[in-house]
């Protein structure tokens, strides 16, 4: 079955997840980090079609907001693996429907991939935070967000308005709200639009906010987070 190449998100399909909506998205490949599993014989699901195979590449933060919904409000089991196949869904373009229906190792090494580009970015718990003054990124490929063009985000040690901003958005407690915090966050610090935040791929978006809450951990001890 062939596939559509991966265009950017339009503004309105990132933030309608946010106010909230669904709507399906995609994004340019990434070069290297692409991972194409050949499915052999072809996947073939009843009134949805053939796929021959798995394209995947780096979800951006939409992506993950996306998968963070459909966790819901309790992380179970259940409710993780739903939104790894809904992830890996999402990011190739395939119907849930028929990824559901793949051999389990098969989604389980897609699920390995697309997860860690965020793993391998994130701080490691016995990692010190890096808190100098200023904090840059750089976007090879620039993201198109609000009739703009964005090819790099500077970022500097938070202030309390901002904390704020932040506790208020992570006040419910879920995976979805954790994730909203860090996104409002990081849209506070950099003066980016939302629409920009949340099509950044989600390694860089991790750096961004690592950096901006390692300020949260390395203050004096006050009882709270």
């Amino acid at each position: 079955m062939s596939h559509r190449r991966h265009t950017q998100p339009t503004d309105e399909e990132v933030l309608a997840i946010v106010i909230p909506a669904g709507s399906e998205d995609e994004q340019e490949d990434d070069g290297d980090d692409t991972l194409v599993i050949d499915l052999n014989p072809p996947l073939e699901v009843k009134k949805t079609g053939t796929f021959e195979e798995l394209r995947l590449h780096e979800p951006n933060v939409y992506h993950v907001l996306c998968a963070a919904q459909a966790m819901g409000r309790q992380i179970t089991p259940e409710s993780v693996y739903n939104s790894q196949i809904g992830l890996v869904a999402r990011i190739s373009g395939v119907p849930e429907r028929a990824i559901i229906e793949l051999a389990t190792t098969i989604l389980d090494r897609a699920v390995v991939f697309v997860t860690g580009f965020e793993e391998n970015a994130r701080r490691k718990p016995d990692e010190e935070p890096d808190t100098s003054p200023s904090f840059s990124l750089t976007f090879p490929d620039p993201i198109e967000a609000t009739g703009r063009t964005f090819s790099d985000m500077t970022l500097r040690e938070p202030t309390v308005r901002e904390r704020r901003i932040m506790k208020a958005a992570e006040s419910r407690g879920t995976p979805e709200a954790f994730l909203q915090a860090e996104i409002a966050l990081v849209e506070a610090v950099s003066g980016w639009p939302r629409a920009a935040v949340l099509k950044m791929p989600i390694s860089k978006f991790a750096r961004a906010a690592d950096y901006l809450t390692g300020f949260f951990l390395s203050g004096p001890a006050t009882g709270n987070g």
